[in-house]
């Protein structure tokens, strides 16, 4: 991944990149689009009991809404990942390419990005935090606490 600005794709009106803003973001149990809308399965996760560790939590789902504004389009590097409060990934890093461009007659463009964070590696207790960058810049961070439990 390199620093460089996002850039327009090539033959369009518009040579200025899109501008990029953070329309809302969270956690939940799971998440799927269908027909531009998310359907969320329980959303505001902010903690995560553990009865021992080291843990394995099975399966944690970001949602993010980025809202475009501006003609032209945006091809962005996206990066997330979930880290313990020594900056210790959790889980493998999630990077991909987002691909933006505003519809005909639109000025601006709404994309939701929906990531499957599987397979937890827990090993401490404390704050912890879902992070989402592009070209190293955040446009997202999400605390979410790690403590013990009673064992059921």
């Amino acid at each position: 991944m390199t620093g460089d600005p996002p850039t327009g794709y090539p033959g369009d009106a518009a040579t200025e990149a899109p501008r990029m803003r953070l329309d809302y973001a969270f956690l939940c149990d799971a998440a799927t689009q269908h027909a531009g809308k998310v359907n969320a399965l329980g959303i505001g996760i902010d903690h995560i009991g553990v009865s021992a560790l080291p843990a394995l939590h099975p399966r944690l789902t970001l949602v993010v809404r980025l809202v475009f504004e501006g003609a032209g389009g945006a091809s962005l590097p996206l990066v997330v990942r979930m880290v313990d409060a020594d900056g210790r990934d959790v889980v493998t890093p999630v990077e991909a390419r987002f691909d933006v461009r505003a519809a005909p007659g639109r000025q601006h463009e709404a994309a939701t990005l929906l990531v499957d964070l599987l397979n937890l590696q827990l090993t401490t207790t404390g704050p912890h935090e879902v992070q989402v960058s592009s070209t190293g810049t955040p446009i997202a961070t999400l605390p979410i606490e790690v403590g013990r439990v009673a064992a059921a």
